[in-house]
This record gives C-alpha cells, structure tokens and sequence, in this order.
C-alpha cells in the first residue's frame, strides 16, 4: 500500500470509477518522498476499495476531509522519447 497526494481545485476533478491523468506525489519516506509524476489512475471513494491511498490538498494546501483509495494503471511519459 502506497501513499499519494494530488493538489486539486475541487473534488469534482476526481471521478470515481474512471481512469483519469493525474500529477501525484507520493508520501512515502525515504529520498523519493514528494518525488511527482504523471499517471493514469483509477480512483474510489472507499478507503479500502483500491491497493493505494490517496490523500487530496486543494490549491492553497488546505487538506481535504475525504480520503480516496486509487490504483496506478500506467506512469504517463510527457517528454518526447529523443529527450529522456
């Protein structure tokens, strides 16, 4: 079990039961912590529903009061190949 945030402007953004591209950073200790990246995930309402959490800010940093629970499908590559 993992842990994610995501910095949005309102919990309409999050759509449950779809695959969705988000930037997340994860909240896991060690030297990748608040390490971003771009993925498609699929997210839940239900805490336990998913194998990962995700933890929601709105712009300012204000923590949301609901927790989603999320699944990585795919990390999303946005530079061009002749770059990475």
């Amino acid at each position: 079990m993992s842990q994610w945030e995501v910095f949005v402007s309102d919990l309409s953004e999050l759509p449950e039961g779809r695959d969705v591209e988000l930037t997340i950073r994860t909240l896991e200790p060690g030297i990748h912590k608040y390490t971003y990246k771009r993925a498609k995930v699929r997210l839940s309402k239900s805490p336990d529903e998913l194998p990962d959490r995700l933890q929601v800010r709105y712009g300012r940093g204000q923590l949301a009061p609901q927790r989603f629970s999320m699944h990585v499908l795919e990390e999303v590559q946005r530079l061009p190949a002749k770059y990475r």
